[in-house]
C-alpha cells in the first residue's frame, strides 16, 4: 500500500475505535500543501495537535495522536 494514502484508513481506524468514547481526530489541508491535525470530544475542538505537516509526514502523526487522544480518554 501507499504509505502516502494509508494515514486516511489509519485514520479511519483511529476514529472507529475512538467514537464510543467520544472523541475524533481530524486531519485537514491548509490548502498550501501542509496538513492540521485537530483533537473533538463531541462537538468541541479539545485542542490542536499538531499544525504545518506534510503528507508524508501523516502517517507517523495520525499513529502519535491516536495514542495519545486514546490516553486523554481513559
Amino acid at each position: 500500500m501507499n504509505r502516502i494514502n494509508n494515514w486516511k484508513q489509519l485514520l479511519g481506524h483511529a476514529n472507529e475505535e475512538l467514537k464510543p468514547k467520544g472523541f475524533s481526530i481530524r486531519v485537514t489541508d491548509d490548502g498550501e500543501g501542509f496538513f492540521d491535525c485537530k483533537i473533538y470530544k463531541g462537538r468541541k475542538l479539545l485542542e490542536t495537535y499538531a499544525e504545518n505537516f506534510f503528507e508524508a509526514e501523516l502517517p507517523d502523526l495520525v499513529n502519535e495522536v491516536w495514542g495519545y487522544t486514546l490516553r486523554l480518554a481513559s
